[in-house]
């Protein structure tokens, strides 16, 4: 047995107690001499001595352990919930969600670096990505595919081809573990991507939250969301129906039986309407409540999650509150041969910044006052997507989604009323953490006075991970 093995045998709490004893005074009631309290001084100073000592001979035995396994040691097989952040997606956001009891996408922890003298690891990772964009007409968002920003009503003149390239969703990512007197670890994860609003290379924060004890502090995904079962897209945006707003949030996932859990969250509320006076506001008088069942299994998962809000609007002379409910529902399912299928439908009053296509584009689409009375808009959201994988590292996937929103007869004509979202893409892993695809895309808009457009996109990526533990065809 090597040295440092025999060092742990002796039991830490019997050393703590044995220096315990030494620093307690025989007579509680009498005051110390200064004798005492020097000796009293010491014995803290070889405890704490000892505290770190034994934390590095831990971190030691550690990394003898690591030794021994060698390079490539064989990994415990990963749980349902861990299968689901290591599914291949061009943009890895599976491993940026906040997973049941902090549990890794690997559970040996590759990538990981100790921090000297403690027990904690962290990973620095990300994502280098270029995108060149070809539209064969107006488009809208230049960098984003969202159909409901194409625009209507455009001469023969305007109709003309435009072309950009960007780095913006280019990410960087910092997951910091702990171990915990829990049982579980504490995780801190924060990522930036470069979407900011004030300019093309602007930092954007997407994620920083904290997690121990399933209960979550932070921005993240929202609750009502499932980002698992976003589509294996180069398009940055995503089709109708999918949530991918991230907000501060609080957050407790109760886990269940096996592979079944609840989470419960209070979230940030923003009211999105439309002023007719010089006097109206939207206001949100409470948190969104979000509620969410999940089940995880070896072919995938299914979720359901509920959503309740307060919505408010005022005047000069009244002051409106209306109640925003919405519903969801998505899956994953992995077939034996590596195809994985996706699908998701979301419906609702008041819901329209929870639905990607339509969240931020527009700004009457949760609430609409007519003047004399408000109401919350009915969404409706929806997409089914397939990817097949093909040999030599070669995948392909398939999109169609669907955006609606009922407006109302005192809203403009150009109010939108729904949307098209098509892609259909092929990517490649050539060569360790290099990635390239190329992407079709196809968007109608179409407004409530019954005009539209349409738009057609092609978009080549090209991405070189950072960190990657497995090339993307196994």
């Amino acid at each position: 047995m090597p040295l440092s093995l025999l060092r742990l045998s002796v039991p830490l709490p019997v050393l703590f107690v044995f220096c315990g004893m030494w620093s307690v005074p025989r007579d509680a009631g009498a005051q110390p001499d200064p004798a005492s309290a020097q000796r009293v001084a010491e014995l803290n100073r070889r405890l704490e001595a000892l505290e770190r000592a034994m934390t590095t001979e831990i971190a030691a035995v550690r990394q003898q352990i690591a030794d021994l396994q060698g390079p490539n040691p064989v990994p415990a097989p990963p749980s349902a919930a861990q299968a689901e952040s290591q599914r291949e997606t061009f943009a890895r956001d599976g491993e940026s969600v906040a997973r049941v009891n902090n549990q890794p996408p690997d559970p040996a922890l590759a990538g990981f670096i100790a921090i000297p003298g403690t027990p904690a690891r962290f990973k620095v990772d990300g994502y280098a990505k270029l995108d060149a964009i070809v539209d064969a007409g107006p488009a809208g968002n230049t960098d984003q595919f969202f159909p409901s920003t194409i625009p209507i009503g455009l001469s023969d003149a305007q109709q003309t081809a435009t072309s950009t390239m960007h780095v913006r969703q280019t990410r960087l990512n910092l997951d910091f573990r702990s171990p915990t007197e829990l049982g579980t670890d504490f995780r801190t994860f924060a990522e930036i991507d470069f979407f900011g609003p004030s300019g093309s290379l602007d930092p954007r924060m997407r994620h920083f939250y904290g997690q121990v004890a399933n209960v979550l502090v932070g921005q993240t995904w929202t609750t009502f969301a499932d980002p698992d079962a976003l589509p294996d897209t180069l398009d940055d945006g995503a089709p109708g129906g999918l949530s991918k707003l991230r907000q501060a949030q609080l957050r407790y996932t109760q886990p269940l039986a096996a592979g079944h859990t609840l989470a419960f969250a209070i979230e940030r509320p923003l009211t999105q309407t439309r002023q007719i006076t010089d006097t109206g506001v939207a206001y949100s008088p409470a948190p969104d409540i979000v509620a969410r069942y999940r089940l995880d299994g070896s072919r995938g998962h299914i979720q359901a999650g509920s959503i309740f809000r307060t919505l408010g609007y005022r005047t000069a002379g009244r002051n409106t509150t209306k109640l925003g409910t919405g519903f969801n529902a998505a899956g994953v399912w992995k077939a034996p041969n590596k195809d994985v299928a996706a699908a998701y439908v979301v419906f609702g009053r008041g819901i329209g910044r929870y639905i990607e296509n339509i969240s931020g584009t527009s700004s009457d689409l949760d609430l609409n006052d007519d003047g004399t009375d408000v109401a919350a808009l009915p969404a409706l959201g929806s997409y089914t997507a397939y990817t097949h994988f093909w040999p030599k590292g070669f995948r392909s996937t398939g999109v169609f989604g669907y955006t609606s929103v009922d407006t109302t007869a005192a809203q403009p004509g150009a109010s939108f009323k729904d949307s098209y979202y098509v892609a259909a893409n092929l990517l490649w892993n050539p060569i360790g953490s290099l990635n390239v695809g190329l992407e079709y895309l196809f968007g109608t808009h179409r407004q409530q006075d019954r005009q539209e457009a349409h738009a057609n996109r092609v978009q080549f990526a090209a991405k070189y991970d950072f960190f990657r533990k497995r090339p993307l065809s196994q």
